[in-house]
């Protein structure tokens, strides 16, 4: 039972796309032999504990102000492309901004510098495991939950697609003979359809059959030519050159030239747009100092038309995973001249411009939308499914039923009711890779979780397992002990990197903690866990398990989204 009690998927749940330390000296290490408590040991096992260094001062800056009195936080990050320097580095690098551990190391620091820069794919991949031990082994800053995959309902009839990134792409499914319109769910209205403002999987879902990058993502997660030809690299690594294709023409039959792609990166860096994807095309040269309003310049931005069907990108230094980011929304192209005509209104039906496959026809406002066949799409040909319709469908069991009635093909259903999909309609039941991370991280920072044993006591102490089979009824899930997903290269599983679940480990860490803390019982130790609504399955599942394993008083705290990354993002920049 939780001694107090005050979870979400960021993201709303959508089913158009698959709904889905501070610095410190250098720590002694001895091995050491810890007991376990009294009640019935019949063996003794040997456990690496760690043995602090000297008591340095730590200025109460990130993480020690008054109102971040959190130790633990709930968080998960889906990867936008198929490297890990997309989560061991773009989340849990010390000046990462979205991280709130408040961790460092110089040799963490100084692998991340190198992977950005190695070309060879094993060579890379073998530096994040390094990374990635650090970070979850040597520090334990962060204790990882389990991998995420999609779920979703699908009409078996149907011939489908999912690509481990981004969106489904429509214009690559097929529809049973006789039928020309695809029915999916969409669980909440678009935010936006602003090429440059979406974040958000729903506005995606749409986006993603209205727009096309110079390259798309495959079902087992490579690129193809999607709006180019074919790409070359200098022989430095640093200068990308796009050839792109001389038949693309956008909705209204306008050709689709190199400007285009230009216009759309420096958009999304103006400042005044405000995108929050923005960090993602920092390694281009200059693209930083341009967002972050260092110089008001946009032609000190490294990407340039060299003539209307060639594209090149300069970056500030060799970064191998870029030509994954060619298929990323960031590099979306833009119709500056529909902007400025309709201004806010350029998104609505009949104003947007897209270069995709398909066309907006209809949306009307949190009821549907729906998007048509692209008469001037580049191939135009091989899009069979004519027409997709957007129900707006709030609730799950609206959805469901729905489904069930046979006005849906694609679509969500309340987790309560999966029991039965299984047992009743499996072959409906569609599940596949979503690479990313849900975890738990630690402010090593703030007592008690300013302690590295008992950070790794708290890790060593949760049944991850158990969690995904009995408290979110998800067995077919991946629990994970390292943040890099199984889809991503350096993937390293349990046993590998982290901590399993071992009470006796546990155990072990915790009384190393105690003497070094000078406390006697662990029930005088109060741990504050914060999390954001949505996530109560799991984190007082996690709460439940580290007062019973651990015997320490664990506090839960609950904010709404919003509320709960302001408050963090304040405690990161005090």
């Amino acid at each position: 039972m939780l001694a107090k009690k005050w979870h979400v998927l960021a993201a709303a749940v959508v089913v158009g796309s698959l709904l889905l330390s501070a610095c410190a000296p250098k720590e002694v290490v001895k091995t050491v032999v810890v007991t376990s408590p009294p009640e019935v040991v019949t063996e003794v096992e040997e456990v690496e504990v760690t043995v602090p260094p000297e008591v340095i001062e730590i200025t109460p800056t990130p993480g020690l102000g008054a109102g971040c009195t959190y130790n633990a936080y709930r968080m998960g990050w889906v990867m936008d492309y198929s490297d890990a320097n997309n989560i061991v580095n773009e989340v849990f690098h010390p000046d990462s901004p979205f991280q709130y551990t408040f961790w460092d190391d110089d040799t963490f620091r100084d692998l991340v510098d190198q992977a950005l820069v190695e070309t060879d794919p094993d060579a890379r991949a073998a530096l994040w495991q390094q990374a990635e031990n650090i970070l979850v082994t040597d520090y334990a800053a962060v204790i990882p939950i389990f991998h995420y995959d999609r779920t979703a309902l699908v009409n078996p009839d149907i011939e489908y697609e999912f690509p481990p990134f981004g969106q489904a792409h429509y214009m690559k499914w097929r529809l049973p003979e006789g039928r020309d319109t695809l029915r999916v769910r969409l669980g909440t209205e678009p935010p936006t359809l602003d090429i440059n403002l979406a974040t958000d999987t729903t506005s995606h879902a749409v986006l993603n059959q209205l727009m096309e990058a110079p390259y798309r993502y495959k079902g087992d997660g490579t690129i193809e030519p999607a709006g180019a030809e074919s790409y070359e690299v200098s022989e430095d690594g640093t200068v990308y050159t796009v050839h792109l294709r001389q038949d693309a023409t956008w909705s209204d039959g306008e050709p689709v030239v190199a400007q285009h792609y230009v216009d759309g990166v420096l958009r999304l860096l103006n400042p005044e747009t405000a995108a929050e994807y923005a960090y993602v095309m920092y390694y281009i040269s200059g693209a930083e100092a341009y967002n972050t309003g260092e110089t008001d310049d946009p032609s000190t931005v490294g990407i340039r038309a060299v003539d209307d069907y060639t594209l090149e990108i300069t970056l500030d230094k060799p970064q191998a995973f870029f030509d994954s980011i060619l298929a990323f929304f960031t590099f979306y192209p833009v119709r500056l001249d529909v902007i400025e005509e309709y201004g806010d209104l350029w998104t609505e039906p009949g104003n947007f411009v897209g270069n995709g496959p398909y066309v907006l026809t209809e949306w009307a406002h949190e009821d549907h939308l729906v998007i048509e066949k692209n008469p001037n799409y580049h191939d135009a040909d091989q899009v069979t499914i004519e027409r997709v319709e957007y129900p707006i469908i709030v609730e799950d069991a609206t959805a469901l039923a729905a489904y069930e009635r046979g006005e849906l093909d694609v679509s969500g259903y309340p987790s309560e009711e999966l029991p039965r999909i299984l047992e009743e309609m499996p072959e409906h039941f569609v599940r596949l890779p979503y690479p990313g991370t849900y975890y738990i991280g630690l402010n090593t920072l703030r007592a008690p979780t300013d302690n590295l044993n008992f950070r790794k006591a708290l890790a060593s102490s949760i049944d991850k397992r158990a969690i995904l089979d009995s408290v979110l009824n998800m067995p077919w899930r991946l629990d994970a002990c390292g943040v890099i997903p199984p889809e991503i290269p350096g993937y390293q599983g349990c046993g590998e990197v982290g901590y399993q679940f071992d009470l006796d480990a546990a155990q072990q860490y915790l009384q190393a903690a105690l003497d070094e803390m000078g406390i006697e019982d662990p029930g005088d130790i109060r741990l504050n866990l914060w999390f954001n609504r949505g996530n109560e399955d799991v984190i007082e599942s996690v709460a439940e398990q580290w007062e019973t394993n651990l015997g320490i008083k664990v506090y839960v705290v609950n904010m709404e989204w919003g509320a709960y990354l302001q408050t963090l993002d304040e405690c990161n920049n005090p």
